[in-house]
C-alpha cells in the first residue's frame, strides 16, 4: 500500500507546474539554442391519437442582464488587482497530494470559484491593461481581476475556457515553447480560438526551465517570445516565470526587460504597481479551497453595497 501511495505521489509531482512531468519528457526536445532573436430522436411516429391537444403557449424567457462595470481612471502608478494562478483544471483521486495542491483545482470548484467573482461584481482584465494602468493610468473596472493560466495544459481549453465563455471572462495563457500542440497540452489553433475571444497570450519560456540554473538563460527567454508570435501571429508582450524563480537576478531580470512590457510571478498581495512591475504578485489557487476560503484572499468578496 505505501509503494502505491508512492507511486501516486510521484505521479502528481511530475504533472505539476513545479515539475513539467512525464509529458514534457516527449513535449520537450534538448534545447539547442541555435538563435538568439533579439527583442522584438429519432422519431417515432405514435398510434392515431384519440383526442388533439392543443399545446399551451410557453412562458417567454426573459433575458439575463449583466450590468455595465462602473469604469473609474486608475493609475498611474499603484493598482489594486488580484492575479489568479491555474495550471490544471481536472479532478484527482483523493487523497490529494501536497504537489497537487497549488496545480489542481477540479472543474467543479473552478466553475464555482468564477461564479463567485461573477456575484462579487468582478470584471476580468487583460494583463496588458493592467500594465497601461499601471504605466500611464486607465480606465478599469472597479473591482479588476486577472486570469491567468501557466503551461498551456489542454484542461485550459477543454473545460476553463467554455466556462469563462459563459460568464463573458477573458483570461491570458503563459505558454511553454516546446509544450505547444505536445499531447496534453494546447496547440496553436486552439489558442487563436482563446485570442478571437479576447485572451491574450505570453510566454513561460521554452521548456519550463528553472531559469536560475539554466545555461540557456537568452534562448529560454527570447526564443519563446518569437515562436509563439510566428505560430499565433499576435505580439506576446508578457512573461510568466517558471517557478516563480530568477526575478532576484540582475542579469535574467534585464534579459527579462529587454524583451517584454511586463513579467508576473508568484506572491499573496493584490497591489500591483511600478515597483513590481516585472514580477506582478499572483496567488495559486489550491484544489482543497471551498469558496469561503477563495474569497478571503480575494479583497472584495460581497456583491456591490454590502
Amino acid at each position: 500500500m505505501k509503494r502505491i501511495f508512492a507511486v501516486v505521489i510521484i505521479f502528481f509531482l511530475l504533472s505539476g507546474c513545479s515539475a513539467p512531468g512525464v509529458l514534457a519528457l516527449f513535449a520537450t526536445p534538448t534545447p539547442t539554442p541555435t538563435i538568439t532573436p533579439t527583442a522584438t430522436q429519432t422519431f417515432t411516429p405514435s398510434p392515431t391519437p384519440t383526442e388533439t391537444l392543443t399545446p399551451s403557449p410557453s412562458a417567454t424567457p426573459k433575458p439575463t442582464v449583466t450590468p455595465t462595470p462602473v469604469l473609474s481612471f486608475q493609475g498611474p502608478g499603484k493598482v489594486i488587482c488580484p492575479i489568479l494562478l491555474y495550471h490544471h483544471i481536472k479532478v484527482v483521486p483523493a487523497p490529494v497530494p501536497v504537489a497537487a495542491e497549488g496545480t489542481y483545482v477540479s472543474p467543479e470548484n473552478f466553475r464555482a470559484q468564477m461564479k463567485a467573482i461573477k456575484d462579487w461584481g468582478y470584471t476580468p482584465i487583460p494583463i496588458s491593461l493592467l500594465i497601461k494602468a499601471i504605466n500611464f493610468g486607465a480606465m478599469l473596472p472597479d473591482r479588476p481581476v486577472v486570469i491567468t493560466f501557466d503551461d498551456g495544459d489542454s484542461t485550459v481549453y477543454t473545460v476553463a475556457f467554455p466556462i469563462m465563455k459563459e460568464y463573458g471572462f477573458v483570461g491570458v495563457n503563459y505558454i511553454v515553447g516546446t509544450y505547444m500542440g505536445a499531447e496534453g497540452f494546447m496547440n496553436a489553433d486552439q489558442l487563436k480560438e482563446t485570442i478571437a475571444a479576447g485572451w491574450e497570450v505570453g510566454s513561460h519560456t521554452m521548456t519550463h526551465a528553472n531559469l536560475t540554473e539554466s545555461p540557456n538563460v537568452d534562448w529560454e527567454i527570447a526564443q519563446s517570445k518569437a515562436n509563439l508570435e510566428a505560430a499565433l501571429g499576435v505580439k506576446v508582450e508578457t512573461f510568466s516565470f517558471p517557478f516563480g524563480n530568477g526575478y532576484d537576478t540582475e542579469d535574467i531580470m534585464n534579459k527579462v526587460r529587454a524583451n517584454y512590457g511586463g513579467a508576473v510571478g508568484l506572491g499573496v498581495f493584490t497591489e500591483q504597481g511600478p515597483n513590481n512591475l516585472y514580477y506582478l504578485w499572483r496567488r495559486a489557487t489550491e484544489y482543497s479551497w471551498d469558496i469561503a476560503t477563495f474569497g478571503s484572499f480575494l479583497p472584495w468578496n460581497t456583491p456591490h453595497g454590502q
